[in-house]
Parts: C-alpha cells; sequence; structure tokens
C-alpha cells in the first residue's frame, strides 16, 4: 500500500531563472492553486494583472488579465466576460491553457509573483534586469518530491 502511494503523482510548481536554469521556488501545489503576474506598464504606469490556476494534471491556464490602459494591440472584439470596476478593465474566464510561462522581469515593469493570494514576491530583488524566469508545473511521484523535497530562494 506505501508502495502504490509513494507512485501517486504530485504537482510541482517551479520557478527558474532561465539564464542559469536555477531551480528559486520548487512547492508543492494541490489542484485550484493560483498565481498571478504583476507588472507595471512601462509606457501608462498602471498595473497590469495576469491570473492562472493550476488543475488536477498539473496543467496551467490563464483564466484573466485586468488592467487600466494597454494601448496598441489590446482586441478590439473578443469572448471574453468584461468587467469594468476601480478603473480597471478585467477579462474573466478566459481559460488559455499554457504549457509553461516565460516571464520577463525588468527594472520598468517592477514584476511581482502573487502565490495564491497570500505572498507576493518582488522579482526584481531576485532576478537582474532583463532576466527571464520560467513558471511551470512538474508532475512527479510522490517518491520523487520526497528525494527532491521543496525549494525557496525567495525568502
Amino acid at each position: 500500500m506505501v508502495l502504490i502511494g509513494s507512485l501517486m503523482p504530485v504537482n510541482m510548481l517551479e520557478v527558474s531563472n532561465f539564464h542559469d536554469d536555477k531551480v528559486m521556488l520548487r512547492k508543492r501545489v494541490e489542484p485550484g492553486f493560483t498565481f498571478t503576474t504583476l507588472i507595471t506598464h512601462s509606457v501608462h504606469l498602471t498595473p497590469v494583472y495576469e491570473y492562472y490556476i493550476i488543475d488536477s494534471k498539473g496543467d496551467i491556464t490563464l483564466t484573466g488579465t485586468k488592467f487600466v490602459d494597454l494601448g496598441w494591440g489590446v482586441p478590439s472584439t473578443y469572448d471574453y466576460e468584461t468587467i469594468f470596476a476601480d478603473n480597471m478593465l478585467e477579462l474573466k474566464d478566459m481559460n488559455i491553457p499554457i504549457d509553461w510561462l516565460p516571464f520577463r522581469v525588468t527594472e520598468l515593469n517592477d514584476s511581482k509573483l502573487i502565490l495564491n493570494q497570500e505572498r507576493t514576491i518582488e522579482l526584481n530583488e531576485y532576478f537582474d534586469n532583463n532576466e527571464r524566469m520560467d513558471i511551470r508545473v512538474e508532475r512527479m511521484s510522490r517518491f520523487k518530491y520526497w528525494i527532491r523535497g521543496e525549494t525557496d530562494d525567495f525568502q
């Protein structure tokens, strides 16, 4: 019974530095775990949020975005629920699956990563200007998880 349990998969959120492939965060997450990226728009100097959720299979889904003004490139037609509140436009129920998230950390956009609406990581303190951060979910057996453990360099 213990052997079977040790083979059951778990979802591991991994945040790594693309430049040196260093895993900065490896954390077991349950289905429904959310994370948010937050930047300051470099021209308008307003916040831009992107919301993600992880499902039971370890898939990442972009669920929505919220912004004041993004300028050129904002789609004029789309099928997402749209809400205007607190002087911000929010697109909800986007449900766009992604394999992984490459994210550029720059001094201009004051990059942040918010984990499950509980913890905010100031990414500019951990990444050099213009470095790429990758976010992905790895499914692994409990046994492999017990051997690898968790990592958190954002302390």
